[in-house]
C-alpha cells in the first residue's frame, strides 16, 4: 500500500506543476528574402607574344638572314555562342617592314615568316589591318569548349633577305605587330 500513496502523492503533484509549465508550440519561420544574383563574363580576345627584348639579325649585303629567335605567340579568348571562328594576323603597319630612318628602308616582301615550320612566306597578304601581313591560324569555334579556349603557343621564324636591295651600313628598326579577330 505504501507504493500507491506515493503514486496517489507523486501523480497529483505531476499534474499541478504541468499545469504551471506552459504548454510547448510548433516553431515559427520567417519570409523567404530573395537576392537576385547576375554575372557577366564579357567577351575577350587576348594575345600574348615573346620574346621581350628585339629580335635582332645579323644581315649580311646580299642574301638572307633569321631572326635572333622565334616569335611565339599564344592566343586566349572568352566569346559568345554568336562567333564562329578566331583569326590571328601578323603585319607591319606600312610597305616599309624596316627603316634606319633616314630613307633607306626593307620592305615587307624582303622579310618573311614561317608559322609553325611551315614554308616561309613574305608578310604581303593582306587582312583586316593592313596588307602587309599573314595569317597565322584560323580557329573555327562553334561546339562546346571552343568559345572559352587558349591556342598556342603558335611559332613565327622570322627572315630577312636583303639581296637587291643595296643597302647601307646602318640599324634598321621596325615593328611587327601581332593582332586576332574573333568573327
Amino acid at each position: 500500500m505504501r507504493f500507491s500513496k506515493k503514486s496517489l502523492i507523486v501523480v497529483p503533484a505531476l499534474i499541478v506543476a504541468m499545469a504551471f509549465v506552459p504548454a510547448s508550440q510548433a516553431q515559427v519561420n520567417s519570409n523567404t528574402a530573395n537576392i537576385n544574383l547576375t554575372a557577366t563574363l564579357g567577351e575577350s580576345v587576348t594575345v600574348v607574344a615573346t620574346p621581350a627584348a628585339p629580335i635582332t639579325f645579323a644581315l649580311i649585303p646580299n642574301g638572307t638572314v633569321n631572326g635572333s629567335a622565334n616569335v611565339s605567340v599564344t592566343t586566349s579568348w572568352a566569346l559568345a555562342k554568336t562567333r564562329t571562328s578566331v583569326k590571328l594576323y601578323a603585319y607591319f603597319a606600312s610597305v616599309n617592314a624596316l627603316t634606319d630612318g633616314t630613307g633607306d628602308n626593307i620592305p615587307t616582301t624582303n622579310v618573311t615568316g614561317s608559322v609553325n615550320g611551315t614554308a616561309a612566306a613574305p608578310f604581303t597578304t593582306a587582312g583586316p589591318f593592313g596588307a602587309n601581313g599573314m595569317m597565322v591560324f584560323n580557329q573555327a569555334i562553334g561546339a562546346a569548349g571552343t568559345f572559352n579556349f587558349a591556342h598556342g603557343p603558335d611559332t613565327i621564324g622570322l627572315a630577312i633577305n636583303t639581296t637587291g636591295l643595296a643597302l647601307p651600313a646602318a640599324t634598321y628598326t621596325g615593328v611587327l605587330n601581332i593582332q586576332a579577330q574573333a568573327l
